[in-house]
């Protein structure tokens, strides 16, 4: 497995700061050389921040701070710009509540766009008519609506989507993917802090195919989810249950040393083979391999020696658990 790649919202964030550090540089130096020094020092103080926002997502890949410095600052950057150059600057308000509901969540980015637009209409309210303060009003809340509902349904779209690619269809726990990037995180935990451990368990449900057909696909469709609620009720909320592909399951033990995990998994294997399951005379065991990282190995490796000693628990006759 190598290392992924940055995500959406990575590369989004990276692009917009680096680009207004590179448009805003320029300005910065003509408003300097024309003697403006407020607005120069104002394109200046913008082109430190989000250069260092920049730098601090490219270093770290985090984005908390970054969305909210982003924010922040082009909420502060207009309110400022109105202070100094006046009411002609108010289309500039538009752009400024869109960057806003673009980067934080929608409830938290109304509030934030609310109070915005109530700070710009008191700076200005004595410098306009009327009408022109009522015209600005209604276009500018309409727009904070309208950013709203659509940022709330994106939201909702988007979680609905990564819950899509990362949930097992039939028994609703994680996939393979979803089991690659926890492996992926967990490895540069550990690496972070090597005096922690992880241990890892990998299930096969012995004799699967002889399931389905004695009884039916149907039948071993019930018995794959019912083996996955089995197991997840039996972990801890720390704990994460994935299928890895057809009738083999993977647990990720957070902080558990190997010795942890072959005890859970031996219990997972008693409450498997003594359950009820959805047809007359069936019996249902699993052959399990547990393994714990060694501090250097690849994703791959860790769980290939986990599949390994799973194996070899079904070599020793089945319904069984081995460690790496």
């Amino acid at each position: 497995m190598q290392k992924p790649v940055r995500t959406t919202e990575e590369s989004i964030i990276l692009s917009i700061s680096g680009l207004i550090s590179i448009c805003l540089l320029p300005f910065a130096v003509i408003r300097m050389l024309q003697g403006d020094v407020s607005v120069a020092i104002l394109n200046t103080t913008a082109v430190v921040v989000t250069t260092s926002i920049f730098f601090h997502v490219f270093v770290t890949n985090e984005t908390q701070i970054a969305r909210w410095g982003l924010s922040l600052l082009s909420v502060a950057v207009m309110i400022t710009t109105v202070h100094l150059k006046g009411e002609q600057q108010l289309i500039w308000i538009y752009p400024a509540l869109t960057t806003v509901f673009f980067l934080l969540t929608p409830h938290i980015a109304a509030v934030i766009g609310s109070i915005f637009l109530l700070i710009i209409l008191t700076m200005v309210w004595t410098a306009i008519t009327p009408m022109y303060a009522l015209s600005i009003s209604v276009s500018a809340g309409s727009t904070l609506l309208f950013c709203y509902a659509f940022a709330f349904r994106m939201r909702d779209q988007q979680r609905f989507l990564e819950q899509l690619a990362t949930t097992d269809p039939l028994t609703h726990v994680g996939n393979r993917r979803a089991l690659e990037e926890k492996i992926l995180l967990t490895i540069e935990r550990l690496k972070r802090y090597p005096q922690q451990t992880s241990s890892i368990i990998v299930m096969d449900i012995d004799f699967f195919k002889r399931i389905n057909d004695q009884f039916g696909h149907s039948c071993g469709d019930k018995v794959l989810q019912k083996f996955a609620e089995t197991v997840n009720n039996r972990i801890r909320v720390t704990d994460q249950l994935y299928r890895y592909g057809g009738e083999e399951f993977v647990v990720v033990l957070e902080n558990t040393h190997v010795d942890e995990a072959r005890e859970l998994a031996e219990e997972l294997r008693l409450e498997i083979a003594t359950q009820q399951w959805p047809a007359l005379g069936l019996q249902v065991t699993l052959s399990a391999g547990a393994a714990q990282y060694n501090g250097s190995e690849t994703a791959y490796e860790w769980i290939d020696r986990a599949d390994a000693a799973m194996y070899n628990a079904k070599e020793h006759g089945r319904n069984c658990c081995k460690v790496a």
